[in-house]
């Protein structure tokens, strides 16, 4: 009876030790997944560089306005919508290049905005295009590598795209 009454207080040990070790697991595993939330701040920019593509590519003005300055909500800008069959994007890698920053800064859009270091992410970003008809554009159908630079006017305002090119 002393024997069977050992196993049974075994038994129940092991299960508590059991129990203690899954609620460990289960508490490792939501810790490591709210630290895997990286960096808000560049994936929002990011973001919207990615949303930038999808509106172009949805031919739709008025959200692709969303991702930009200011400046390009003129009714010069031309988009050239009608011709553009797809964009797609292949591969987006933050910039830290401080020369270039510094370029955009003082000589470049950052001297009139007023942009500043901690205001400013630079991203190259490799594309393809596919037009209906090459030819009628500032470029053919292809892969190309841009540069977009975003800016904020401070740690609350959303990223936004004020300037890209090669």
């Amino acid at each position: 009876w002393i024997r069977f009454e050992w196993r049974a207080i075994m038994k129940e040990k092991l299960k508590i030790i059991i129990i203690i070790i899954i609620t460990f697991i289960i508490i490792a595993g939501f810790s490591k997944e709210s630290n895997s939330t990286i960096d808000i701040e560049n994936d929002s920019a990011k973001t919207v560089l990615e949303n930038h593509f999808k509106y172009k590519n949805e031919k739709n003005n008025e959200n692709l306005l969303t991702t930009l300055t200011e400046r390009f909500n003129d009714p010069n800008v031309f988009w050239g919508f009608e011709n553009l069959d797809s964009t797609k994007i292949i591969s987006i890698e933050e910039e830290n290049n401080e020369k270039l920053k510094e370029g955009y800064l003082i000589n470049g859009r950052g001297k009139i905005n007023g942009a500043t270091q901690n205001n400013l992410k630079i991203y190259k970003v490799k594309f393809e295009v596919n037009y209906k008809k090459d030819g009628l554009g500032p470029r053919d159908s292809g892969i190309y590598d841009y540069w977009y630079f975003l800016i904020r006017k401070d740690e609350t305002s959303p990223w936004l795209i004020d300037d890209m090119g090669v």
